[in-house]
């Protein structure tokens, strides 16, 4: 585990941010980092580095009618802008972001910027991940009590998918979180979403890599080539990496109190 560089000085609203130097910041070509933030460092993270958005960025900000809703988003986009920032050695208020057709953001300024990234949040948690020259995708969800499953996941999992989803009737809640989050992961690496045909994409474990690896297919063929896996947050929080690189090498920073 390489060392964690967004942390904060004190607990609670009083903390302070201590941010990397660009150049102590490396993205090694077949590494995966993917950043932790959680709830505690949302107004920190804000109080630092709100000001690298962009006027268009402080719009949608400003669209959120909770404050909390609106922190939330500041600072995982302010964050993003720094991580890029680092990792291309640029300002992160010079970046410039357009989004393609199917609504995934990517970078355009800096032109030819090689930095595939992903983001993905959920109640209490963002995972930002970045690689270079790849596809990349990340999902989380948080376990909500008392979810009803019945008929979740129809028109987007797979064949395979639902049945394995019903095997663990009645308590599927689990099996379906999983099967969420690793379809979404490969579905946002690949650029489509769910505005594609996301059933037609399958992911099951892969038992040959052992536990907390997948494999996906598309139509039954095998797509090669790919790091797919789960990662651990706890029982009640399900996430998922997918990356086009074979044995990519994996890290997770996780942003935390001192």
């Amino acid at each position: 585990m390489q060392p964690d560089f967004v942390t904060t000085r004190n607990a609670g609203h009083a903390a302070s941010l201590v941010l990397p130097e660009p150049n102590r910041l490396s993205l090694p070509q077949s590494a995966v980092h993917v950043w932790v933030l959680n709830d505690a460092l949302v107004e920190p993270v804000c109080s630092a580095l709100a000001h690298t958005l962009s006027p268009d960025e402080r719009q949608r900000a400003q669209a959120y009618l909770h404050e909390w809703h609106r922190n939330d988003f500041i600072a995982r986009r302010s964050l993003l802008r720094w991580l890029i920032g680092c990792y291309l050695t640029c300002k992160p208020e010079s970046l410039r972001f357009s989004v393609t057709p199917f609504g995934k953001p990517v970078v355009q300024w800096p032109r030819a910027a090689r930095i595939a990234f992903s983001v993905s949040h959920t109640d209490g948690m963002t995972l930002l991940a970045f690689a270079w020259s790849c596809r990349i995708g990340v999902d989380v969800e948080r376990r909500i009590d008392g979810l009803d499953v019945g008929g979740l996941g129809r028109g987007i999992f797979s064949l395979i998918e639902e049945a394995a989803l019903d095997r663990m009737r009645p308590d599927a809640a689990a099996t379906l979180l999983s099967i969420w989050t690793r379809k979404e992961a490969l579905l946002k690496a690949l650029g489509t979403g769910l505005s594609g045909e996301p059933s037609a994409y399958t992911t099951e474990d892969d038992l040959l890599l052992g536990a907390g690896r997948w494999r996906a297919s598309h139509r039954g063929k095998t797509i090669s080539g790919w790091t797919c896996l789960d990662l651990a947050f706890g029982a009640d929080v399900r996430a998922a990496l997918a990356v086009s690189r074979d044995g990519a090498r994996v890290t997770l920073h996780r942003a935390r109190h001192l």
